[in-house]
């Protein structure tokens, strides 16, 4: 027998429909009309509050025959009427692939309920974004969800407290301060690793550095792979700009020489056409490599600024885990 939708569920679509006593085009290309009704709405419609709410039972009596033939659970009136507000907004062929049908069938409520706010998200101007109005909903309907159907009120116990882990896992400084930097005890147990002395004393020496470092600001210990890869991109940029000055200079040193020495130029392999062709294109090289070492500058500029809001959001990172902790 399929479940009808209590007044808690329908009041729960009506504050989030809202009340459209005219009808309305949506950014969905159909008109709606009363409490988000969409099937019988069309251009110039009007409704008292009276027909709104007619008209939301009868559509909510087709979600609720989804419920019934999907959900091979048993369902209370909260889960039900929860489930039904979902379907509402997100439509039956969304619910009918989404994880809190099958975290439903497959007998995982809890998981079902943290399924709901997969569903926070819309298409605004062609880009996928995450809607205040959504986020809303989808706690109110995951609420309602997982309320006792024998209580109007779901008070907190303070016997069990959530474990700190719940909040990123987050090391404090008591942690830090515990934990040494460097594990010797599986080093000393390699009874075939012989270090010598100068190994020993360089092994030290980076200890002792690292610990400074540590001391003072652990984000200058931390390179990250983003960073790896804008000092690479600076690398790479440096020696290309570098590459291109020196073939710069070589063309410039070859003109010269040329132009003083033509005999000399001449033995080497440099012909007067040579030269000829390369002072008749002159212009056009120097405005290429001009152009392509403007090129790698800016190049390199742009990663070191990289670089250096990756290290500016580091620290505020790191400064962040100090406030909390």
């Amino acid at each position: 027998m399929t479940m009808n939708t209590g007044e808690t569920g329908l009041n729960l679509i009506k504050a989030y429909e809202g009340l459209r006593m005219t009808a309305h085009y949506t950014p969905n290309e159909e008109w709606t009309v009363g409490y988000g009704h969409v099937s019988s709405a069309r251009h110039g419609m009007s409704v008292t509050e009276g027909d709104a709410i007619r008209l939301l039972r009868e559509d909510v009596k087709s979600y609720e025959t989804i419920l019934e033939e999907n959900v091979r659970a048993p369902l209370n009136q909260n889960e039900h009427d929860a489930l039904v507000s979902l379907i509402f907004n997100i439509g039956e062929d969304n619910f009918k692939r989404s994880t809190v049908l099958r975290k439903l069938n497959a007998g995982d409520k809890l998981g079902a309920a943290e399924a709901f706010e997969k569903w926070t998200k819309a298409k605004m101007n062609g880009e996928l974004v995450t809607l205040d109005g959504l986020v809303r909903r989808r706690a109110a309907e995951k609420s309602l969800f997982l309320m006792p159907t024998d209580a109007s009120l779901v008070v907190p116990t303070s016997e069990v407290e959530p474990a700190p882990e719940c909040d990123g896992a987050l090391v404090s400084e008591e942690d830090l301060k515990a934990t040494p930097l460097v594990d010797f005890d599986e080093f000393r147990d390699q009874k075939n690793q012989q270090l010598s002395q100068e190994e020993q004393n360089l092994r030290l020496r980076a200890l002792y550095a690292a610990s400074q470092s540590l001391s003072g600001d652990p984000s200058k210990m931390i390179i990250s792979k983003a960073e790896e890869r804008e000092d690479l991109g600076v690398t790479i940029g440096a020696a290309l700009a570098g590459l291109l000055a020196l073939t710069l200079t070589l063309m410039g040193g070859g003109l010269m020489f040329g132009l003083q020495w033509p005999n000399v130029a001449a033995a080497v392999g440099v012909s007067e056409d040579i030269l000829l062709v390369m002072l008749e294109n002159l212009p056009v090289w120097l405005a290429a490599i001009g152009a392509a070492m403007c090129y790698f500058i800016m190049y390199v500029l742009v990663k070191r600024a990289a670089r250096h809001d990756l290290k500016k959001q580091r620290a505020r990172e790191v400064a962040r885990v100090k406030n909390i902790t």
